[in-house]
């Protein structure tokens, strides 16, 4: 039943989507103690991803009249804060997917201004976890490869909006901007990972040999993202890196179950991830 109230949009689609969102958080904060100023960032990053999904970016998260992708998006966010800091996975998504738009938007309108605009957001994006510049700018630099319908001038364009914005910062700043590794999540928590990985992987397959251009060049993108994210992510523990495999997974998780002939059988695996997910998160079992 859970997944039948996201499999078609209608007029009450928002308010459920809405609500899984609500109730997400909740779940996240229910044992976070944080202070209040990042109580009210997360809600704000969250509030403001859900209305531009909704929205500008609704095309990839409304797949095919359904919108199953907040709903897997969501489960593998309560995933993701067990390890990692909510905050981080809410701002980074919102990066990629809004550069994302802006690449798809630049090869349909030739705009320039998509293109300045793009390197400009990935650099100013970099502050927030300058050790994770590398790893941003190569994930968007793949989506423009993959989707932009990139050329010589494109890139030189990009580059040039990126390091007028980030070359002060390096050379007359004192932010570190060196190759770090972060805390390594544990064995158990990639592991789980892995396992939905695998899954996405083989939606990919299908999704790329059945899709239209515009259907092929996104299954490939989030395809790379959850090949080179789940490395990045567990070989050197980039944040970004997981970011971009947690979104990969979402869209085509998403696909998976949109067309999975077995509603039932859907229905019922669904609930034994979200219950597994909920036990992992409380930590009821000792892994």
């Amino acid at each position: 039943m859970l997944l039948r109230y996201f499999r078609k949009i209608d007029a009450y689609s928002g308010i459920r989507v809405i609500a899984a969102g609500i109730i997400t958080f909740c779940i996240v904060w229910s044992t976070d103690y944080s202070n209040w100023q990042e109580l009210l960032l997360s809600f704000a990053l969250g509030s403001l991803m859900l209305w531009l999904c909704w929205t500008i970016l609704r095309d990839r998260w409304v797949l095919k009249t359904s919108a199953l992708r907040f709903i897997t998006y969501f489960l593998l966010s309560i995933h993701w804060s067990a390890e990692f800091d909510i905050m981080d996975l809410i701002f980074y998504s919102l990066v990629i997917e809004i550069n994302w738009h802006f690449a798809e938007f630049n090869k349909r309108k030739e705009s320039v201004l998509s293109v300045l605009n793009s390197g400009t957001l990935t650099a100013l994006s970099s502050l927030w976890m300058p050790q994770e510049m590398y790893f941003v700018a190569g994930a968007v630099i793949l989506i423009w490869i993959v989707s932009g319908g990139i050329k010589f001038k494109t890139l030189l364009q990009w580059g040039l909006s990126f390091c007028i914005i980030i070359l002060p910062f390096i050379y007359f700043s004192e932010i570190d901007f060196n190759l770090k590794r972060s805390t390594a999540a544990s064995n158990a928590w990639w592991i789980f990972m892995a396992g939905l990985s695998l899954l996405a992987l083989a939606e990919f397959i299908q999704s790329y040999l059945k899709a239209n251009q515009t259907n092929k060049n996104r299954s490939l993108i989030v395809g790379l993202w959850i090949v080179f994210g789940g490395i990045c992510g567990w070989w050197y523990q980039s944040t970004i890196g997981t970011v971009i495999c947690v979104l990969g997974m979402s869209y085509h998780l998403a696909n998976g179950i949109r067309y999975f002939r077995r509603g039932r059988t859907a229905e019922t695996l669904f609930l034994l991830i979200l219950a597994f997910v909920m036990v992992s998160y409380f930590e009821l079992i000792n892994w």
